[in-house]
């Protein structure tokens, strides 16, 4: 392994089992800007560009500096997230740090990945993984729809794209990650970075199973209207070309091919890949801002003008109910507050390796994937949620005011206008429970939304 990337390792002064590694490429920068601890990183500002329900994705940008970061923040470590990591030879750690130790082979193996700038645990649960931004890139999916290069050209990106995904299962290394949006695209010199390596493994030999288990990923995340099958076909015989002639693919291309269509078939179900498509039509880029951790998390024009303290009456510290306020932007809103004591709640959380979430995030959560796939519905201001006792947590959301309730009586559009909601909400992966026509109104404009 090159000198470059043998790590610096730093345990946090105050907790015995927390550890920190950084890259001595980024050592000298984060040393100026105090970063001596896992707990310092995991505490950075930035905008949320992607989340889950146990962790969740930040770009930062330190003070002075023109190079940019992902900081990849993950609330819980399971024990059986460690026992996953163990089988696979990587050790008993946290998703963080196997994706670190994956990104540090494909360093040393010369391999398109993003470069690592530190990683660690802090000791409470959390751990983290901060990877340097690659810059002036372009995921797959959004170049296909954006740009519209000559036909060559794209056949040259689809052998090129084949050859590189074929170097990278020859050096033993395979991942469920491999879709569109994870595959990044340098416009000016056409060099493709694999990003996501969380759920990777290095195998002495990748079978023909996962070839296309892991092909068909990535095929069934690409929308049939931004990529030609002419072109599909030609990247599947550059990736499998150096395969069949080593023996490791006995199929014929015609039977890879159409393993591989059947297999997409199947997955295209699934929602993440389903999401991925959709990328393709008119989806709302949307960002939110950590104001005060998990107990502030605001738009970013609603974060900008947060007060200080950012934890205070009435979003804390106030009687739970339902009651308009005015925002410092002269915005009127609705905040909803509660407070939650579910012991069964947390348990079945700790059980399942997730963090646990309030009434208030969830609701916060439901808010942003509607305005995501364009659904009506009042916007997202901020919500959150803070830990008070063992089982009991205060909880907030904050959103434009809902519209009237749709009307018992309704007249014939009015009614093509709710089933046409009804049909986005299905589409985006929504199934509301009941669907009473009270959690339907309608706006001054006409338009049905969705308001409860």
């Amino acid at each position: 392994m090159p000198l470059k990337y043998l790590a610096i390792v730093r345990p946090h002064a105050s907790r015995s089992d927390a550890i920190l590694e950084v890259n001595p490429d980024f050592a000298e920068l984060f040393r100026e800007h105090g970063l001596d601890s896992a707990a310092g990183f995991l505490d950075l500002p930035g905008e949320v560009i992607s989340g889950h329900p146990d962790r969740h994705v930040v770009r930062i940008q330190l003070p002075r500096q023109t190079t940019a970061f992902y900081l990849k923040r993950q609330h819980v470590i399971s024990l059986r997230e460690r026992l996953r990591n163990w089988v696979t030879g990587i050790g008993f750690v946290s998703r963080s740090e196997r994706e670190a130790a994956i990104l540090k082979q494909l360093a040393a193996a010369g391999l398109p990945g993003p470069r690592w700038a530190a990683f660690g645990t802090d000791g409470t649960g959390r751990a983290f993984l901060l990877v340097e931004e690659c810059t002036n890139t372009i995921d797959l999916a959004r170049f296909a729809r954006n740009h519209h290069p000559p036909e060559h050209e794209r056949r040259k990106l689809a052998d090129r794209l084949g050859r590189c995904i074929a170097i990278v299962h020859a050096s033993g290394f395979t991942t469920p990650e491999l879709t569109a949006k994870h595959i990044l695209l340098a416009p000016n010199d056409q060099q493709f970075t694999f990003i996501d390596w969380q759920c990777a493994r290095r195998v002495p030999i990748v079978t023909q199973a996962d070839r296309i288990r892991f092909l068909a990923g990535l095929h069934a995340s690409l929308a049939e209207s931004v990529v030609t099958p002419r072109e599909r076909l030609r990247f599947l015989r550059s990736v499998i070309w150096p395969a069949r002639v080593s023996g490791l693919i006995p199929m014929t291309f015609a039977q890879f091919a159409r393993a591989i269509l059947a297999e997409a078939e199947r997955k295209r179900d699934r929602r993440s890949l389903r999401d991925q498509r959709k990328s393709a039509g008119k989806v709302l880029e949307q960002r939110l801002v950590w104001v005060a951790g998990e107990a502030v998390c605001a738009v970013p024009d609603i974060a900008a003008c947060w007060p200080t303290p950012p934890v205070h009456a009435p979003f804390y510290d106030s009687p739970a109910g339902t009651l308009s306020i005015q925002l410092p932007t002269g915005q009127w809103a609705q905040l909803i507050r509660g407070v939650s004591n579910t012991p069964m709640g947390r348990a079945r959380s700790w059980f399942r390796g997730r963090p646990w979430r309030s009434p208030g995030v969830t609701l916060g959560r439901i808010l942003f994937h509607l305005e995501r796939y364009g659904i009506p519905s009042p916007r997202l201001y901020a919500f959150g949620q803070r830990l008070t006792g063992a089982f009991s947590a205060e909880w907030f959301v904050l959103h434009a005011p809902p519209p009237a309730p749709v009307p018992n009586q309704i007249d014939a559009e009015t009614a093509w206008k709710l089933g046409h909601c009804l049909g986005m909400l299905h589409a985006a992966g929504c199934r509301p429970l009941g669907t009473p026509i009270t959690a339907f109104g309608v706006n001054t404009a006409g338009v049905v939304m969705v308001r409860d």
